[in-house]
């Protein structure tokens, strides 16, 4: 009971309740900058370091440079290699450039096809093919995207047709498909398009691989456009479902800016001589 003379303030019930409802606010906003500080830091911390880690494709996408190489190949049905190249491509500029690789070149007394496998190939195969191929020739490779003639259609049809001009009739007939055109312009579907480009390939002679990469940089600059570029999200999902790589999307997410830079070029990607091998 308070006493004539106190000098002590009154102590209310509801005061008390308030102290401690403000005391507590300012320790929630306290510990709430300090683990957005703690948070923030560890984005830098990740974004400089990547925490040392790698992620399930045995690639460190942390230590990534702006350069990317990228083997690049494609199968038929029966899984033999009808390309191989490496892909370079430059994600702050936009540009990049091809050059072909014979899958006859060899490694350890294997041919690069042999190595790779039939069409049962599977990731321990694609990881040997792509060490072989960066030892044989001192290169490093980022990712690699392996296409398959079952499946390229459905890629190609997202991006559109190739448009090639014969100054010659034009007639392939292999054992699962044949495909006849007449002189003059044409528009490929992806189908056709990997049907010509297998016969351009040919028994993979250096001349037959140089003609193989001029294609494939020619239907890449047709490809590269800013409708296609808007598209690219869909793009991606197309792509990891229909062919086999390790491209991630965090990656592809790097490569949206080559992307919409590329597509504001007439011609970002240049074809390049084939890697060359003794052995041919």
């Amino acid at each position: 009971m308070r006493k004539p003379g106190d000098k002590k303030p009154l102590k209310f019930r509801t005061t008390v309740k308030e102290n401690k409802i403000r005391n507590r606010k300012i320790a929630l906003i306290f510990t709430a900058i300090v683990l957005l500080v703690a948070l923030l830091s560890g984005i830098v911390i990740f974004r400089e370091t990547g925490f040392g880690k790698k992620n399930d494709t045995g690639f460190d996408s942390s230590t990534m440079q702006h350069t990317v190489n990228i083997l690049f190949g494609g199968t038929d049905t029966d899984g033999d290699l009808v390309f191989l190249s490496r892909l370079t491509i430059n994600t702050r500029n936009g540009t990049g450039k091809i050059a072909g690789i014979s899958p006859k070149s060899r490694y350890e007394r294997q041919t690069f096809n042999e190595i790779l496998g039939r069409k049962d190939a599977d990731a321990i195969s694609r990881d040997k093919l792509v060490k072989a191929v960066s030892e044989r020739y001192g290169e490093e490779f980022d990712r690699y995207l392996i296409v398959n003639e079952e499946n390229i259609g459905r890629v190609l049809l997202k991006l559109g047709y190739y448009d090639i001009v014969l100054e010659k009739e034009f007639k392939y007939e292999g054992t699962r498909q044949t495909l006849h055109l007449l002189k003059g312009q044409h528009s490929l579907n992806g189908n056709e398009f990997y049907t010509y480009l297998k016969y351009v390939g040919g028994d993979h002679s250096i001349d037959e691989t140089d003609a193989q990469t001029a294609v494939i940089a020619d239907w890449l600059n047709q490809e590269l456009t800013p409708e296609n570029f808007e598209k690219s999200q869909a793009l991606y999902e197309s792509l990891v479902n229909a062919v086999s790589t390790n491209i991630t999307i965090a990656d592809f997410a790097r490569y949206t800016n080559f992307l919409e830079e590329a597509s504001d070029r007439e011609k970002p990607i240049k074809a390049q001589k084939t890697v060359f091998d003794e052995d041919l």
